[in-house]
């Protein structure tokens, strides 16, 4: 059932940076770190990935990504929102929210996002992308998470849920900064 939120409920915007790659790169991945551990070393930079939450105009719930074209994708209901193509992270991070801290309340939202910097850039751009939806997510719900948990679900939606290939540093490295 989707639900239409008030618009002090959900207008909330949230930026997490990029980052670079010094030095360990490739020691964050499995199977290599859950054997030998890893070590990294890398910097964020002042390039971000943006995400904006508020309510839904016509009641239904929309995704858009201003970097990828202005694509755009609306939903009637949370079980039209699969998986499987699309707009991945922001339906994974939407689904998770709405499963984990909303009892399958679907909220009529459209949850725009842009990035400056190009998929496939090498900077965690993707990661960083899920991690400033659960923070714009965080903030408007007033959610229990830290920065840590932040960084592991964001690991989790993408890299176990959707399976999406990559390591550990990004998702860290855009929920800390520095």
């Amino acid at each position: 059932m989707i639900i239409r939120p008030t618009p002090k409920d959900f207008d909330v915007r949230a930026r997490a940076p990029l980052r670079l790659g010094l030095a360990g790169g490739g020691t964050d991945l499995s199977p290599y770190c859950d054997r030998f551990g890893g070590a990294v070393l890398n910097a964020t930079i002042g390039r971000f990935a943006f995400a904006h939450i508020t309510p839904s105009q016509d009641g239904r719930i929309c995704f858009r990504a201003r970097d990828l074209g202005g694509a755009e994708e609306r939903f009637d209901s949370l079980e039209d929102i699969s998986l499987d193509d699309g707009l991945i992270l922001h339906r994974a991070v939407y689904r998770h929210v709405v499963d984990t801290w909303l009892n399958g309340m679907a909220p009529a939202l459209t949850v725009s996002t842009n990035i400056d910097a190009p998929a496939g850039s090498g900077l965690g751009s993707s990661s960083a992308l899920a991690v400033a939806l659960i923070e714009a997510f965080r903030v408007a719900l007033n959610l229990p998470l830290g920065p840590y948990e932040i960084a592991h679900l964001a690991f989790d939606l993408e890299r176990v849920k959707l399976g999406l290939a990559g390591g550990r540093q990004d998702q860290y490295a855009a929920a800390f900064g520095g």
